[in-house]
């Protein structure tokens, strides 16, 4: 089903103050067909603290951030896969006192985390955000779960608009070719500027600009990325920086063919290049 985005929502989310993700595990324990986040074709690679302490370092330094951001967001690919995810839940928070933090989840390692994580969520005021794909998994009864270790929890709404939660995706359509005209393509983005990820040392627009490597290696597509399609966090002195990647398009929305951006029925990915390129 083709995807448009309402002018409307696209206003209102580019008005709305901006969410970090954070990929804590590239990769995920659940294969989701097209996942805008490439984790079934990412290869395994969990968050580094200290470089992840440097980045955050950096970017709680910006004047004004924690007034200007919505929401951190510790995420993937799967964040429960990260034996240290205590530490990375206690140096977000620590750096970041002043912003809400949520964890989101596909909830399937939940019960077998140990104390020193749901201790590091009740401590720390981390949200547990769990994505209810529709699989054999008893989330009310991992909400419920959640409540009893004191942490606030809750499902993930829809994105696509659909109101079906997460039986439904968006449908990528990338094109290697780099012909899309990037304001075309950035007015009919559904994701660009609404929630930006903090990476490799940048902050990004979006997740297509800041992890398309899995799309790269798995299918040699030959994107390219240049440095106006991010920010690096040494160089960022305030917030209007920030702005400006947010409300324009930037060199890599080339490759994105959004006037073919689909939703499709949830699913498990069959690792091929049609499940995120464009079709002729």
């Amino acid at each position: 089903m083709q995807y448009k985005i309402p002018l409307t929502d696209r206003i209102a989310r580019l008005h709305r103050k901006p969410g970090i993700d954070v990929h804590v595990a590239d990769h995920c324990n659940l294969r989701c067909r097209g996942c805008v986040h490439f984790a079934p074709i990412a290869e395994p690679r969990l968050l580094d603290l200290y470089a992840y302490e440097r980045d955050l370092t950096a970017f709680a330094a910006i004047p004004g951030i924690e007034d200007y951001i919505r929401e951190l967001y510790l995420m993937g690919g799967e964040p429960l896969l990260h034996p240290e995810l205590p530490e990375v839940i206690r140096m977000s928070r620590d750096l970041l006192p002043k912003v809400g933090i949520t964890l989101s989840s596909n909830g399937l390692l939940l019960k077998r985390m140990g104390e020193s994580f749901w201790r590091a969520m009740r401590e720390c005021n981390i949200r547990l955000y769990l994505s209810p794909y529709p699989i054999k998994v008893d989330y009310p009864a991992l909400l419920e779960l959640a409540e009893s270790y004191g942490v606030s929890a809750t499902t993930a709404g829809d994105a696509t608009g659909s109101d079906r939660g997460k039986e439904v995706f968006f449908h990528l359509a990338i094109d290697p070719t780099g012909s899309q005209d990037p304001v075309v393509a950035y007015n009919h983005c559904p994701f660009g500027g609404c929630n930006m990820q903090l990476a490799r040392g940048r902050l990004w627009p979006c997740q297509v600009t800041a992890h398309h490597i899995p799309l790269n290696e798995r299918f040699d597509l030959g994107l390219r990325s240049v440095p106006e399609d991010s920010l690096a966090l040494g160089d960022i002195s305030s917030t209007d920086q920030i702005d400006d990647l947010r409300h324009r398009p930037h060199p890599m929305c080339r490759y994105c063919a959004n006037d073919r951006l689909a939703v499709a029925e949830w699913g498990i990915s069959r690792l091929e290049a049609e499940e995120w390129v464009a079709g002729n």
